[in-house]
C-alpha cells in the first residue's frame, strides 16, 4: 500500500533538527560513559541530517518537491548539530557530507541557464541572477552581494548603461538626512568611547569599531544615490535609487508614464528615498507586465506600478515617450 504524501511546510523542517538537538541536550546528563555519549551524538547527528531530509522529501507533495530545498534541510541539520556539540565536528562522514553537498549545489547551479536578456540587466541584477543559482538561500546571497557593490562604490564609479541619465536627489532631503545621521553617529560614538575605555576597554573598542563601520556605510550609501541614476536606454529602462531600490524592464513594457498624483497613487510602490517622500514624488510609471524590484538587504518585490522622484521629470517623460509608443502625460 502506497502512502499518499501530505503537505509538510519547509519552515517545519527547520524545527526538526532543533527539536532533536534539544532532546539530546536533555538526555546527555543521563549518559554514564563516553560510549553512550558518542552513541547518543551519532544518533542525533543521523536524525538531524539524513532522517530529517528523507522525512521532508517523502512528506512533501510530489509537485512541490525541490532537491535544493531538501539539501538545504540536510545542511541546516549538520550546522545545528555541529554548533551544539563540538564533539561531532571531528566525525569524518560529517565533513564529507558537507563538502559533497556544497559541490553538488555548486555544480547544479552552474548547469542552470542564465535568464534571457542577462547582458542587458543592471549590474546588481546580473550579480543576483548569476549567484542565486548557486545557493539554496538566495536572499542571504543577495544581502552579501549588495553590500559588496555598496563598499566597492566608495572607490570606483559603477559602469552605467548607455542612454540618458536622470538624477534623483535635487529637491530631496535624502542628502541632508544622511549627513545628519552621520554627524549624530560620530557625536554619539566619541563620548561613549571615552566613557567606556577606562573600565571596559574591549567593549569600548567594539563600540568604536561598529560606529566607524556604520559611518563609512552611510557615506557609501549616500555615494550610491549619486552614482546610480535612473537611465533610459534605447531598449531598456533602469530604475535606481542608489542601491536601495533597483529594477529594470524593457521600455516596451512601460504602459503609461505620467506626473505623480498623490490621491490616485497613494498605494503605489515608492522608490524615492526621502523623509518627505510624498511632496517630492513627481513621476508614476505603470507596466504592462509586473516588474521585479530589488530592495536593500536582499528584499524583492513584484509590482505593476511605481512612483519615483526625478530631478527633471519633464525631460524624463519626453525621453521615455521618444523610445516607445506609450501613453505619456505631461
Amino acid at each position: 500500500m502506497r502512502l499518499k504524501a501530505v503537505p509538510f511546510p519547509t519552515r517545519l523542517a527547520w524545527l526538526l533538527p532543533v527539536a532533536l538537538t534539544l532532546l539530546a541536550v536533555l538526555l546527555m546528563p543521563t549518559a554514564t560513559s563516553d560510549a553512550e555519549r558518542r552513541l547518543l551524538l551519532s544518533a542525533v547527528l543521523f536524525d538531524a541530517t539524513v532522517s530529517t531530509a528523507f522525512l521532508y522529501w517523502f512528506t512533501t507533495p510530489r509537485p512541490d518537491r525541490r532537491l535544493h530545498a531538501t539539501l538545504g534541510v540536510l545542511l541546516r541539520g549538520v550546522l545545528i548539530v555541529a554548533l551544539a556539540f563540538p564533539a561531532v565536528r571531528q566525525v569524518l562522514w560529517l565533513e564529507l557530507l558537507g563538502v559533497g553537498a556544497g559541490i553538488f549545489t555548486l555544480l547544479r547551479g552552474l548547469r542552470q541557464p542564465l535568464p534571457a536578456g542577462y547582458a542587458e540587466l543592471d549590474d546588481l541584477e546580473r550579480a543576483y541572477a548569476y549567484w542565486d543559482r548557486l545557493t539554496p538561500t538566495p536572499r542571504l546571497t543577495r544581502m552579501v552581494l549588495s553590500d559588496v557593490l555598496l563598499w566597492r562604490g566608495l572607490f570606483r564609479r559603477p559602469a552605467l548603461p548607455d542612454g540618458r541619465h536622470f538624477g534623483t536627489r535635487r529637491g530631496s532631503t535624502a542628502g541632508a538626512t544622511l549627513t545628519l545621521i552621520t554627524f549624530l553617529t560620530v557625536m554619539e560614538s566619541l563620548p561613549v568611547h571615552f566613557l567606556l575605555v577606562e573600565r571596559f576597554h574591549t567593549a569600548a573598542l567594539w563600540h568604536l569599531g561598529l560606529n566607524a563601520i556604520s559611518t563609512v556605510w552611510l557615506i557609501a550609501y549616500a555615494r550610491a544615490l549619486t552614482t546610480r541614476p535612473v537611465t533610459v536606454s534605447g531598449r531598456r529602462l533602469y530604475l535606481r535609487t542608489g542601491l536601495h531600490w533597483t529594477a529594470s524592464t524593457p521600455v516596451a513594457n512601460v504602459q503609461e508614464a505620467r506626473p505623480h498624483d498623490p490621491a490616485q497613487d497613494a498605494d503605489t510602490l515608492n522608490l524615492a528615498r526621502d523623509l518627505l517622500s510624498q511632496p517630492v514624488l513627481n513621476v508614476t510609471l505603470t507596466f504592462a507586465r509586473p516588474v521585479t524590484v530589488h530592495g536593500l538587504f536582499g528584499k524583492t518585490l513584484e509590482t505593476s506600478r511605481v512612483c519615483l522622484h526625478l530631478d527633471d521629470p519633464k525631460a524624463f517623460l519626453a525621453a521615455l515617450g521618444g523610445q516607445s509608443e506609450l501613453s505619456v502625460s505631461r
